[in-house]
């Protein structure tokens, strides 16, 4: 009976002990961010047909659960972006942020809402949320009097326009598609590489592309990395 006795209370010491050391068990704070930069040099301005790019210390004592990241127009329709990153986030402590968040060249320039939110595993979160506006970069490629025409025999391609490029021209590819057929073709030529512009004039073989409708993707590439695509269609008899 003793020993009984020694037993129930040693084990009612230890839940005792138990409950007063996860009673004074400090509650972990939320998540915090640091040394934000949106845009260049924090300018909080993207470019159509370029990119916007969002830098951020993330520090979080419960663990960081996940990133999201949504951007979409203040007033009206207009391009949207939102996604949830976990890799090389989740289960960290601290973590940089540093992504370069592509912004397609139709997107419609003007004002638009930022918000980065940070959840760790205990569900606590930090948020921001920015007023950014997306413009057109004067240093993107353009493309004008773009052409694409079908030979009468159907066989090629006719695809022509002019390309000015300001920070000079590296590459054109060109892609086309439909129907389930798709080709790609590639353009270095001596003549138009490292040029600010250059009246581009080429036929393309599309033989054996069945009848139907095609689009047609354009994309110049310049020398400082830079790319900006352009699109047009047409139908093969």
């Amino acid at each position: 009976m003793v020993l009984k006795t020694r037993y129930l209370l040693i084990a009612l010491f230890a839940i005792v002990l138990f409950a007063a050391c996860s009673k004074d068990e400090p509650e972990l704070a939320a998540p915090s961010l640091s040394d934000i930069e949106i845009g260049s040099d924090n300018n909080k301005t993207g470019y159509a047909g370029g990119d916007i790019h969002i830098e951020a210390m993330i520090t979080a004592p419960a663990k960081i659960a996940s990133v999201k990241l949504s951007i979409h127009p203040e007033t009206g329709t207009g391009w949207e972006f939102d996604s949830t990153y976990t890799e090389g986030f989740a289960g960290q402590l601290n973590a940089e942020f540093h992504k370069h968040i592509h912004i397609p060249v139709e997107a419609a320039t003007g004002e638009y809402h930022l918000h980065f939110v940070v959840t760790d595993q205990k569900g606590k979160t930090v948020s921001l949320e920015e007023e950014i506006e997306i413009v057109l970069d004067p240093s993107l490629p353009d493309l004008s009097d773009f052409e694409v025409e079908v030979s009468s025999s159907g066989a090629e391609l006719h695809v022509e326009g002019t390309i000015s490029a300001p920070k000079k021209i590296a590459k054109v590819a060109l892609e086309i598609h439909g129907g389930g057929w798709e080709k790609e073709f590639e353009y270095t030529d001596e003549a138009m590489v490292g040029k600010t512009s250059y009246d581009f004039h080429k036929h393309v073989s599309i033989a054996d592309a069945p009848s139907g409708h095609y689009h047609v993707h354009f994309k110049i590439i310049d020398q400082a990395g830079k790319e900006r695509e352009f699109e047009e269609h047409f139908d093969k008899p």
